[in-house]
């Protein structure tokens, strides 16, 4: 199956909901839950924590040992994620085979698989 749609070959293509066939979701593992708002708020505190350096007299202890702990649990996230990456990736291309029936994004072309 082709992941773009055959009319423009844009990437953006959206599985269009049909009403006798039940949604079939991907099942999106707990620990990539944890990992992307985590990846954010370390990259914060890594941006915070270089401005503190830059423009002030260096970032306090408080800070420092907020984003190891921000970056440990990062690094938990991460390693569980890349444990359940194989039954993601299942999941996802069991998603991307059920649903027959496509529309692009950005020129609204429906087409069935």
């Amino acid at each position: 199956m082709q992941y773009q749609c055959p009319k423009c070959q844009s990437r953006k293509i959206l599985p269009v909901a049909s009403a006798n066939e039940p949604a079939v979701r991907p099942v999106v593992p707990k620990s990539l839950v944890f990992l992307i708002p985590l990846i954010f708020i370390l990259l914060l505190l890594v941006v915070i924590s270089i401005f503190m350096w830059i423009f002030g007299n260096g970032a306090g202890q408080t800070l420092q040992i907020a984003t190891v702990v921000i970056f440990l649990a990062t690094a938990i996230a991460g390693v569980l994620f890349w444990r359940d990456l194989p039954d993601f990736k299942i999941s996802m291309q069991s998603f991307m085979q059920a649903n027959k029936t496509w529309k692009c994004r950005d020129c609204s072309h429906e087409w069935h698989v």
